[in-house]
C-alpha cells in the first residue's frame, strides 16, 4: 500500500519499483554510486518500463523509507548506454537531484571511460602516432589525472573535437564530423591510448553515443560494438568492452567526491 501511495505522488514518468540486487559502490545519505552492469537502461523508455537501474534503485529506497515521490526517475541524474558498464550517480532526494544535474550541465564532473579497442584498416594516421611504444597501466594515468585535473589532458592526449549528430546512414545511429552540420552538437572528448587494444577517454560534453562515434570517425570500434562497427552497422549491442572508471564530483556539502574502479 505504501508503494501504491509513493507512486500515485510522483512526477509523470512513474517508475515501477522492482526488488532487484544493487551493486553499490558508496551511499551516502544524498545519492548512491553504483557500479552498473552491462544490458540493463538506466531508465524506462518507450515500451519499456521495467528492469531499468532506475526500476532497481526506486525499490530499494522503498524498502528503506528513504523514497522521495518528488523526484524524477528515481533520481537518475546522469545515463550510461545499455551495452556500457561502470560508475553511476543517482541522488536520493530532489534537491540533490537539481544539484548534481546542474553540476553535469556545467562541466564540474570528471568522468573517464576504459575501453578495449578494435582497430580498422582506415584507423587515422594521428592516432597511430599517440599509440605508446610500451603498455601504459590505467591506474597510473588515472593518478596521474587525479593529482594534476585538466593539466594532465597533455600532448600525450588525443583531442577529438568536433560535432556529433543523428547519421543519415543508419537513424539509431550518431555520427562525429569535425564541422557543424544539420542539428549536430558540439563536442569535446581526450583519448589516451594505453596499449593498442586499449584507452581510455575523458568526455568534457554529454552528448548521446560521444564515445563510440567519435572513435568511429577515427577508424577504431569498442570490442563487441555491432551497431559501429561499419558505418552501415548492425544489430544494437547488449554489451560491449566499454567502462565507466572515474567518478568524480562535488557533493552539495562542497566535499569532493572521488570514486574508481581502476
Amino acid at each position: 500500500e505504501d508503494v501504491d501511495v509513493i507512486l500515485s505522488q510522483a512526477s509523470y514518468d512513474k517508475i515501477i519499483p522492482q526488488d532487484h540486487p544493487l551493486n553499490i559502490i558508496d551511499e551516502s545519505d544524498s545519492y548512491l554510486v553504483l557500479n552498473k552492469p552491462k544490458g540493463i537502461p538506466v531508465h524506462p523508455g518507450v515500451g519499456n518500463s521495467s528492469d531499468t537501474l532506475a526500476n532497481y534503485v526506486a525499490g530499494y529506497l522503498i524498502k528503506k523509507k528513504e523514497f522521495d515521490p518528488t523526484i524524477d526517475r528515481a533520481g537518475v541524474v546522469h545515463r550510461l548506454d545499455k551495452p556500457v558498464s561502470g560508475l553511476i550517480l543517482f541522488a536520493k532526494n530532489k534537491e540533490t537531484q537539481q544539484y548534481l544535474q546542474q553540476q553535469f550541465e556545467k562541466h564540474n564532473v570528471q568522468k573517464i571511460y576504459y575501453a578495449n579497442v578494435v582497430l580498422r584498416e582506415n584507423t587515422s594516421k594521428e592516432v597511430f602516432e599517440k599509440l605508446p611504444k610500451a603498455k601504459i597501466e590505467a591506474g597510473d594515468v588515472i593518478d596521474e589525472f587525479i593529482r594534476a585535473g585538466e593539466d594532465s589532458l597533455d600532448n600525450e592526449w588525443m583531442k577529438v573535437e568536433g560535432y556529433i549528430g543523428r547519421s543519415d546512414v543508419n537513424r539509431r545511429k550518431m555520427i562525429f564530423k569535425p564541422y557543424p552540420f544539420g542539428n549536430a552538437k558540439y563536442a569535446l572528448s581526450y583519448i589516451r591510448f594505453l596499449s593498442d587494444t586499449e584507452m581510455l577517454v575523458v568526455i568534457k560534453t554529454g552528448r548521446m553515443y560521444q564515445i563510440r562515434a567519435s572513435l568511429e570517425y577515427l577508424g577504431v570500434y569498442i570490442e563487441g560494438d555491432t551497431l559501429f562497427k561499419s558505418l552501415k552497422g548492425g544489430e544494437t549491442p547488449e554489451e560491449i568492452s566499454l567502462e565507466s572508471v572515474f567518478l568524480s564530483f562535488e557533493e552539495p556539502s562542497g566535499k569532493l567526491a572521488i570514486y574508481r574502479l581502476k
